[in-house]
């Protein structure tokens, strides 16, 4: 009898200390997410590129959603770029401008794929980087726009695994 007593204590103790969610997934179930390559209202077509590959790379390091191709996938991502703005930041005593402020402003929608059914919408999502004058772009300009676009994924994340 001890020996049952103890075999249902240590089973109990095994099952308390069991993983437990209630999650169902993302928002309205969702645990695969598709992204397409975002549309873009800017002049600046490079920047959708990299707002959509940098976008499927942060989705894939976060590891609460699957990525996968558009047609499996339970929602898709869509984005698109509806601003794209670099001006003066600061300048110098002689007032020439010594840095640029790169700004990107994108909107999202969440969309179930089986009935197209909008999960969530985002309409300004702001991000920015400044950068030096004087750099090469490569040095400069693009870091800040790597840096505007991680500012917008961030955001992009948490607010579509908020559930999780």
């Amino acid at each position: 009898m001890r020996l049952l007593f103890k075999l249902a204590l240590i089973g109990l103790l095994f099952t308390g200390c069991a993983y437990y969610s209630t999650s169902g997934g993302l928002i309205g179930g969702i645990r695969s997410v598709g992204i397409p390559v975002a549309g873009n209202r800017s002049s600046e077509f490079a920047v959708s590129e990299r707002l959509t590959e940098r976008t499927v790379d942060a989705y894939a390091e976060d590891g609460r959603l699957r990525v996968i191709d558009e047609e499996s996938a339970d929602a898709l991502l869509q984005l698109e770029v509806v601003l794209v703005e670099d001006r003066p930041f600061t300048y110098t005593a002689a007032e020439q401008t010594e840095q640029y402020r790169f700004t990107v402003e994108v909107a999202a929608e969440l969309v179930r794929a089986v009935d197209g059914e909008v999960l969530l919408s985002l309409e300004e999502l702001q991000g920015w980087g400044t950068y030096d004058a004087a750099l090469v772009e490569e040095e400069g300009r693009d870091v800040a726009v790597d840096r505007a676009l991680d500012m917008v994924i961030e955001e992009l994340v948490d607010r579509t695994t908020a559930g999780w």
